[in-house]
């Protein structure tokens, strides 16, 4: 629902020419209950391949050397492990989107609140009954199914990198000592994937929620606010303090947070 925000401060009585809105900058908390639902599928492969997949490794190297080859039976066994620990996997998934709704729908009413106490302070309007999680559900869909494909990719890259080192392994005869500690590695790599999306998801969903709420407020202009990370894009740093029309190319194909691993932010201007 579109509220006019302009009117509801001149009829407060606000004289000042414009009305701004600071940057909503989320918590390390908020980012690190999301990193926790991300590292939890990765765990998932962790004690799936402790439990069931060097097992059957070792099974399949003690046969191969007895043996002197690979049977394909065996290397059969340690994929069926692998299949095993994936549909574990899958099911961690399902969980991670209601757990992910929880967390997103959490997020949204902390910004909402926000958004209200600041123009109730800014503004001397009270948006308590007027502005509704409704009014953004569009954006909430789009993030809980941008996130459930991360969280899958995360999960496949681990499975294939899990598969590679076993069955380079078979090949070569490698003891299983050095296959897990090639194994740990590679979950290692998906668990800093995990925070650094984490970290990203916090701050797309924190810049979406910033311009549908803007938007809504007629808010039809923000002032850009830099980061201030070491690591900047150039032409992120160059538009720090300068108002940009949300409907601008910048608005509409660069605006704040929206980049990979972007920490800029949007605040809000309403000029009266």
């Amino acid at each position: 629902m579109r509220i006019d925000l302009a009117a509801q401060a001149r009829a407060a009585g606000v004289r000042r020419d414009r009305i701004e809105m600071r940057e909503i900058t989320p918590t390390q908390a908020q980012q690190s209950d999301l990193a926790r639902l991300y590292v939890a599928v990765v765990r998932v492969w962790a004690i799936g391949v402790r439990e069931r997949v060097l097992p059957a490794y070792r099974r399949s190297l003690a046969e191969q050397r007895a043996s002197d080859s690979l049977t394909i039976d065996r290397a059969g066994e340690v994929e069926v492990e692998i299949e095993a620990v994936e549909g574990e996997a899958v099911r961690s998934i399902f969980t991670f989107r209601g757990l992910f709704q929880a967390w997103a729908g959490a997020m949204q009413r902390w910004h909402m609140g926000k958004v209200i106490s600041q123009l109730r302070y800014a503004a001397d309007v009270d948006l308590s009954t007027q502005i509704h999680a409704g009014d953004v559900q569009e954006t909430m869909e789009d993030v809980v199914a941008r996130n459930v494909a991360l969280v899958r990719n995360v999960s496949d890259q681990t499975r294939g990198r899990i598969s590679d080192i076993v069955f380079r392994g078979l090949q070569s005869r490698t003891p299983s000592r050095e296959v897990a500690k090639e194994i740990n590695a590679a979950l290692q790599l998906g668990r800093k994937r995990s925070l650094r999306i984490a970290m990203d998801q916090t701050q797309k969903l924190s810049a979406s929620l910033d311009r549908d709420r803007q938007l809504q407020l007629g808010m039809k202009k923000f002032e850009w606010v830099h980061s201030g990370k070491i690591h900047y894009r150039p032409e992120h740093l160059a538009r720090n303090g300068k108002v940009i029309p949300w409907n601008s190319e910048i608005g509409k194909k660069d605006p704040p947070g929206f980049q990979p691993f972007c920490g800029c932010k949007a605040k809000g201007v309403l000029e009266l």
